[in-house]
């Protein structure tokens, strides 16, 4: 129990889904089943020996214990149950049906499908040509290639794409040209998903049909069916600068929407013999084909089993506890599907949830108005900042920015999104009966959106609308969330213990700031970045860096996307990019580059271009501790042209780096995932110590 008058024994579901959550962490951690069986054993035994001596005291807290115990095993065997190991596939020919449409990329159409008789999921592309255009869920892709393992390139900090997929069952990825693949019409296999993503797509043809601006019709489907890939990237990214991007994504606010029209409609019903069975029935089924219609996307699964437990929990239960309902979806979600608990937008559901049911009445109840238009205002308000609150430390952590105006944008946008939804489905549902009044609606619905891009192109336009470069660590985002929770319990019920472990955790939440601030104002390293088409090293002293890069089209946009999280992460200030020629020279303290040869803290390295045909100069021509070459070819002797050197960088294919391991075994690195150099000096010995390693190693 805690001072805020939460109980654990009104909300039994919160104990059991902590042990769920900690055993799938432990496994995703890779800690091993027999270790942690080992463990298990040893507190048991400790625990029997304490049982003999007082048997009736620790009965109770002994059952607690073999409880949390057998959640934490389930969550292991959950998670090592539902992960997906993706093999290497051949050369041949393959079944697929696809399980979207295809989207639209700068040369390509993207789909994602599924083998035959399979759980494989390969993400293909597929060039652009009308018959492509046309493909819909369920057709049938007979393809002959080969399937190449999704890879991430390695780079410092970047985003996770490899498990953002396979986290979604997709390992693989194909590109196709013309001949290599054949449409097959009229052989659909269909399932629940692909027949949902069909009847959205109908329902998005007929928002089309009805005399809406074409240019309009792709927000109005992503607010209100969750169609958002039309939506072009320059409105996605008002729409993040603004803090109201969660309007673009069907979820909690598009169901409670739908829950609170429905709860209108229906609520004759309670006025029968049992009739809140009847109610709770009619509610839930709206709720669930709203999700049906929507495509069944993740977002909206999500919702519709968190409001699904909330209203079941509020119909049996008039005093039913909110966190018991939340914790008991939050339970079955993660039971189902383990990997949804690393998925950015489950956490920034609950978090948002939590804070509303937390925050919000605390924040309502600071002030009062007399006026039902004010009150009402001030009610939107408090939810859009208590939602805020709960999300802003994840926000912070994945996206690095902060809307400073999210609130007058939410205060804006969000009744208007509330108008889009309801005129949308007025659209569609007199376009299916008989046109009648079909054209006003429209008219309304088409201004709603105007108003909509108007209000969020006003907010964009501030002064300082957007805080951006916003590095916290995980360590601070788990003080700032325990600072959060030690603030709502001294609001609750003020106490002097609460005031001093708030103020010791922000002292603790500023210091871990200033220590991270000159950990990385002092540290100097150099990474060697993987780019196709290009070498790049950067050379990085405090707050300034250097970039030093290979002959390259559009430089500039490559590395600079590159390197974008590793220079907010270090917190670099200044970059200076210069390309490798022979006339190049640099003098910048303890960085001089001559042409292709860096001299940095002791360290001296060489980038060479290799002729796989020729041999190389030996080590004492070339002067160097590194020596970062081309690309290696297979069947090679390397002896002849690999430099003798401490440390070897280049590139090559896997069979490539089995015949240069056999040579250098311990000092070669291949530059598919950047390499980290760093340098140790030892002044009383006269000698420095370089460690080179791989910055995010591949997992094979």
């Amino acid at each position: 129990m805690v001072s805020s008058g939460f109980q654990f024994t009104s909300a039994p579901f919160v104990r059991l889904l902590l042990p769920l959550c900690l055993g799938v962490c432990l496994e995703r951690s890779g800690l091993h089943l027999p270790v942690l069986f080992f463990i298990v054993l040893l507190f048991l035994a400790v625990v029997t020996l304490m049982i003999l001596k007082d048997v009736a005291f620790l009965l109770q807290p002994i059952w607690a214990v073999i409880l949390f115990l057998i959640i934490l095993f389930i969550g292991i065997i959950r998670a090592q149950g539902k992960e997906i190991l993706f093999p290497k596939l051949d050369n041949q020919h393959y079944f697929m049906i696809l399980d979207t449409y295809p989207i639209e990329k700068a040369k390509t159409y993207q789909v994602v499908c599924q083998m035959v008789n399979s759980k494989l999921k390969i993400l293909a592309y597929l060039p652009k040509v009308p018959a492509v255009k046309r493909a819909k869920p369920g057709d049938i892709l007979s393809l002959n290639g080969l399937p190449e393992l999704i890879e991430n390139d390695g780079n410092p900090f970047e985003f996770n794409y490899r498990g953002y997929l396979n986290d979604r069952g997709i390992g693989h990825r194909i590109f196709l040209r013309q001949g290599q693949y054949i449409l097959l019409k009229g052989c659909s296999l269909m399932n629940i998903s692909r027949h949902a993503l069909i009847l959205r797509e109908k329902l998005v043809d007929i928002l089309y049909r009805s005399g809406i601006q074409r240019d309009h019709v792709p927000l109005i489907s992503s607010i209100s069916f969750g169609a958002r890939d039309e939506v072009d990237k320059e409105t996605v990214q008002s729409f993040t600068n603004t803090g109201v991007i969660h309007v673009l994504a069907v979820s909690g606010m598009n169901v409670g929407l739908i829950f609170i029209i429905l709860d209108f409609f229906l609520r004759f019903m309670k006025r029968w013999k049992l009739g809140f069975l009847f109610h709770t029935s009619a509610v839930l089924i709206g709720i669930w084909s709203y999700a049906l219609v929507t495509g069944m996307s993740a977002s909206i699964l999500r919702a519709a089993v968190m409001f699904t437990f909330v209203i079941i929990g509020n119909a049996f239960h008039r005093n039913a506890n909110i966190f018991n309902s939340l914790a008991v979806s939050a339970f079955f979600l993660i039971l189902w599907d383990p990997a949804i608990m690393r998925d950015i937008g489950f956490q920034l559901s609950y978090a948002a949830v939590l804070a509303i049911v937390v925050v919000q009445p605390l924040l309502y109840k600071r002030l009062y108005f007399k006026s039902r238009f004010p009150d009402k205002i001030w009610l939107l308000l408090s939810v859009t900042f208590a939602a805020q609150i709960g999300t802003v430390p994840f926000t912070l952590q994945y996206f690095h920015q902060f809307p400073v105006y999210f609130w007058l944008a939410n205060l804006a946008v969000i009744p208007l999104v509330t108008t889009i939804l309801y005129l949308s489905f007025a659209v569609v549902f007199l376009s299916l009966i008989s046109g009648l009044f079909t054209s006003i609606f429209a008219f309304a619905l088409d201004w709603s959106v105007r108003l909509v891009l108007l209000s969020v192109n006003i907010v964009e336009a501030l002064p300082h609308a957007v805080l951006k470069g916003i590095y916290p660590s995980y360590f601070q985002v788990t003080i700032f969330l325990l600072l959060g929770w030690l603030f709502y319990n001294y609001c609750k019920v003020p106490k002097f213990r609460s005031l001093r472990n708030l103020f010791l955790l922000a002292i603790l939440l500023l210091f871990t700031g200033v220590l991270a601030t000159y950990r990385e104002l002092t540290s100097s390293e150099i990474i060697f970045l993987n780019i196709p088409g290009t070498r790049a090293m950067v050379v990085t002293k405090g707050e300034k860096a250097v970039v030093l890069f290979d002959r390259c089209e559009n430089a500039g946009e490559k590395i600079g996307f590159v390197l974008k999280p590793y220079l907010g992460e270090r917190r670099v200030k200044k970059v200076t990019m210069f390309q490798f020629s022979d006339s190049l020279r640099i003098a910048d303290g303890s960085l001089y580059v001559i042409g292709n040869r860096v001299f940095y803290k002791g360290a001296r390295i060489v980038i060479q271009s290799v002729d796989a045909t020729a041999p190389q100069t030996t080590t004492k021509e070339l002067f160097a501790d590194l020596v970062w070459i081309g690309t290696i070819k297979t069947g090679i002797d390397h002896s002849l042209y690999l430099p003798s050197c401490r440390i070897i960088l280049y590139h090559a294919s896997k069979e490539a780096e089995k015949e240069v391991k056999a040579h250098h075994p311990s000092t070669s690195f291949n530059v598919n995932s950047s390499v980290r150099l760093l340098i140790q000096s030892f002044p009383f010995e006269n000698k420095n110590r370089f460690i080179c390693q791989y910055f995010n190693p591949r997992k094979e």
